[in-house]
């Protein structure tokens, strides 16, 4: 009987706790990761202005993140969130047998803001501004004459927003996100369009 008792409330606490998180908001660790395709801007998107100059731009790019989420209503949470990401070969050129390639490490903070829109079965959305530590790698390759490679460091601001689904403690969003990277009074940056996916591990 007692065995019956206990296997009874943990289902029902396992229950409740599943429509909690099922409800809106929530409050604990989040992680996860989001993988998409970015395009440059800027001075990125032209490193060799040159007529004959073969420039080919964007290319894929993903990241993992790992933050924490306060639920200050069923409908809003706020948070910080710190991500590890990488563009690769976000921008390319060759001309006159040289082929110059462009990718960026950055290792943005972020304060978000979630809001889930009542009445959707959890449908959200969602804002993140911060900033970034840039590791900006230009690579030069002219075959087997000579190849080089620079790194640049640069601290500049971030921005992301898109829109979610959630599934118990899953987060299923679309995001949008845009790096600046001004460089030596260029302006430039970087916009990245992910799909990703979220969990968050419940504050006991």
């Amino acid at each position: 009987m007692m065995k019956k008792i206990i296997a009874t409330s943990i289902v029902t606490a396992t229950l409740a706790s599943g429509s909690a998180f099922a409800a809106g908001a929530q409050t604990g660790v989040v992680i996860g990761g989001d993988i998409g395709y970015t395009m440059p801007s800027g001075y990125l998107k032209d490193i060799d202005p040159d007529s004959t100059a073969d420039n080919k731009n964007g290319n894929i790019a993903g990241g993992i993140f790992i933050g924490y989420d306060m639920a200050l209503s069923q409908m809003l949470s706020v948070g910080l969130e710190l991500d590890g990401q990488y563009a690769y070969n976000l921008a390319k050129t060759t001309d006159s047998g040289i082929t110059v390639k462009v990718s960026n490490l950055s290792i943005p903070l972020f304060l978000t803001g979630k809001f889930y829109i009542p009445n959707t079965g959890g449908l959200n959305l969602f804002g993140k501004a911060g900033y970034a530590y840039n590791r900006l790698n230009v690579s030069a390759d002219a075959g087997s004459n000579a190849s080089l490679s620079d790194n640049t460091n640069l601290w500049r601001p971030v921005v992301a927003g898109g829109v979610g689904y959630q599934l118990q403690q899953f987060n299923i969003f679309a995001q949008y996100q845009y790096n600046w990277l001004p460089y030596q009074g260029q302006n430039g940056g970087y916009s990245t369009l992910s799909l990703g996916l979220s969990y968050t591990i419940p504050t006991m």
